[in-house]
């Protein structure tokens, strides 16, 4: 039986019937799979949830019972955002959602994933991480999001307590998965996921990491799934 008595446009999408609307004037959707999971496990993408969905293991989750959700950011996942997102989240909780979501954060998403998860660690069971923005520090894509995160003092901005490199303690008991490759130019991983995974390590958090040689910030995910559907599997919350 579905989980949605209210209006939405519907489709298929990845052998699921994604349900699209409205919350709180934000596109929102919920993708039900035909059979659902006992205790109806979900993922949920922050950002660019149509990229490279076959490499980030959503289709075979979908198979296998999964949820998943996408809502969408209006600030690059700042405060606003975050305040949203948790709303969000007590809104699938009442549809009957899993408590803890597994996120995936794709570039600008693992910023937003990140944070989320360092706010809210009692509603994330893991986080998959791929090619994350963990630092505004020679950051490309600065002019963006100066103003939505109130960023006055850019010369210092890799002292900015909401950036994910400055968050690992928090996350000591989420699980990560990483994944990035070492050639990126667009999210240079030296400023992020490199110091991010060094920090969280040093602090004594659990990833696993997965650097590819030579390889850009695209695509996104692996060929062979098998490692990302595993690692979500095998975190899922009591």
């Amino acid at each position: 039986m579905s989980i949605i008595s209210f209006p939405t446009q519907t489709d298929s999408w990845y052998g699921a019937t994604r349900h699209r609307f409205q919350f709180e004037g934000r596109e929102a959707w919920i993708v039900e799979p035909d059979s659902p999971a006992a205790g109806r496990p979900w993922t949920w993408c922050m950002e660019w949830p149509t990229a490279f969905v076959p490499r980030t293991g959503v289709p075979t989750l979908l198979a296998q019972g999964f949820h998943h959700v996408h809502l969408q950011a209006k600030g690059h996942g700042n405060d606003e955002d975050q305040q949203a997102f948790r709303r969000y989240h007590d809104f699938l909780l009442t549809l009957g959602l899993a408590q803890r979501t597994a996120l995936i954060g794709l570039s600008f998403g693992g910023l937003y994933s990140v944070r989320y998860a360092a706010f809210n660690p009692e509603r994330v069971a893991s986080v998959y991480l791929d090619a994350p923005v963990c630092s505004f520090k020679n950051f490309r894509f600065m002019d963006q999001v100066k103003e939505e995160y109130q960023l006055d003092d850019v010369e210092h901005i890799e002292k900015h307590p909401g950036m994910p490199v400055n968050l690992t303690g928090k996350l000591l008991q989420i699980p990560v998965l990483l994944i990035y490759g070492a050639d990126d130019l667009v999210v240079v991983p030296a400023y992020n996921c490199e110091l991010f995974a060094e920090r969280l390590q040093a602090a004594g958090g659990k990833i696993q990491i997965i650097e590819r040689p030579s390889w850009g910030h695209h695509p996104h995910g692996l060929d062979d799934t098998t490692t990302i559907v595993n690692f979500i599997c095998e975190n899922l919350a009591e």
